[in-house]
């Protein structure tokens, strides 16, 4: 993507956010009004955030390419992505918010139980985890092909075809 393009992403990321709030303005409900306000926070918060340290932008890109180099061995990983962060976990996200509701101490339990499973799966992956998915010897020639396609300035998706795999 060009420089130039991202402030044009980012304004409509949060134009999006505006048109929701003048809908919910519109109808003046407290609980559309609530919505509307924590999607515009929530896209502000996360360009404040992501944007002015160019550090934590190289975060997104290279959490983008991890995703397409999994893609580039399974094709059901973008499925599966999106399954599990847009239902999975705002699901369970639900289902704690609704604990807390019920019972602190439920709350504060299935809390922590996520916690600890969420850090128990990073420690894993970190720790070697991620070679039993993809071995190092497969990412090793990977890296190879993609060297050799950018010295030879062969398009990667032609190297890295799932078909031709």
């Amino acid at each position: 993507m060009a420089t130039s393009s991202k402030p044009v992403t980012r304004g409509a990321n949060i134009g999006t956010t505006f048109t929701a709030l003048l809908a919910a303005l519109a109808e003046l409900k407290h609980d559309g009004l609530q919505i509307a306000f924590c999607h515009l926070t929530f896209n502000i918060f996360g360009i404040l955030v992501w944007f002015p340290i160019p550090a934590m932008r190289g975060v997104v890109v290279g959490a983008a390419k991890l995703l397409g180099f999994y893609a580039s061995y399974w094709r059901m990983v973008p499925l599966l992505y999106i399954f599990i962060m847009f239902l999975v976990v705002p699901g369970v996200a639900l289902g704690i918010s609704l604990l807390f509701g019920v019972s602190l101490a439920a709350g504060i339990t299935a809390l922590a139980a996520a916690v600890v499973s969420l850090t128990a799966l990073l420690i894993w992956w970190n720790m070697g985890g991620c070679y039993r998915v993809v071995s190092r010897a497969e990412r090793e020639v990977r890296e190879a092909e993609l060297r050799a396609a950018q010295e030879a300035k062969v398009d990667p998706e032609e190297v890295l075809d799932p078909v031709a795999l």
